[in-house]
């Protein structure tokens, strides 16, 4: 028994060894959302009017922006590339930290109340009191939003304004490219957030004119 002590002991050692290497490894993985950005072009919103009387062409209104919808190839938690045509890469440690129909709404939502006058703007899903408050609907289907790293970005949708009542107001297709600044990850979903960013500025000037 005495002469199997060492190789015990040697075996107890290696096991430590290799659980503290383990424990030393770091999860390579990347998390990202659509930022902000510095928006372009953008006027001054109105003043909030203090009264009925100081409302006149001000008439401040309840936004619903959503659902996004998005095609499958998008819908998942890693960052989709494109190297062809009809080929896209998913990667393995660049993912995205909420899921990316979520990202889009919040920047067009973000958008929308910088350029319009808004008592209140809420992204889908609502429902109650808040449903009842919306004037305006923002129905967008995504058909692409891709680029190759270090190469152009694409937004490509198809989006819907609807009144109160479901009742259609305007159909429009965006098509934003938009080149990236680098060649990583990064740098690519920083030119998403400014096709997106570009999507609610033409979606907020399509609410202007519907209200007028």
């Amino acid at each position: 028994m005495i002469g199997h002590r060492p190789a015990i002991q040697h075996l107890v050692g290696l096991a430590v060894f290799i659980g503290l290497a383990g424990c030393a490894v770091t999860d390579p993985t990347q998390y990202f959302t659509l930022g902000q950005t510095e928006r372009r072009n953008i006027e001054p919103r109105p003043s909030t009017p203090t009264s009925p009387s100081s409302a006149t062409g001000t008439r401040m209104v309840g936004i619903g922006v959503g659902p996004v919808i998005m095609p499958g190839y998008l819908d998942r938690i890693q960052v989709v590339t494109r190297t062809d045509a009809d080929h896209v890469e998913l990667s393995t440690f660049n993912r995205w930290a909420e899921p990316l129909n979520e990202g889009i709404a919040r920047i067009l939502a973000e958008e929308i109340a910088a350029r319009v006058p808004t008592e209140r703007i809420v992204t889908f899903p609502w429902r109650g009191v808040t449903a009842r408050d919306i004037q305006y609907q923002v129905v967008v289907v995504v058909l692409r939003f891709d680029g190759k790293l270090g190469g152009d970005l694409t937004l490509d949708a198809r989006w819907r304004i609807l009144d109160r009542d479901g009742a259609e107001l305007a159909f429009r297709r965006s098509t934003v490219t938009e080149a990236a600044a680098g060649s990583g990850y990064g740098q690519m979903v920083a030119a998403m957030t400014r096709a997106a960013v570009t999507l609610g500025q033409e979606i907020s000037a399509e609410i202007g004119t519907v209200r007028r």
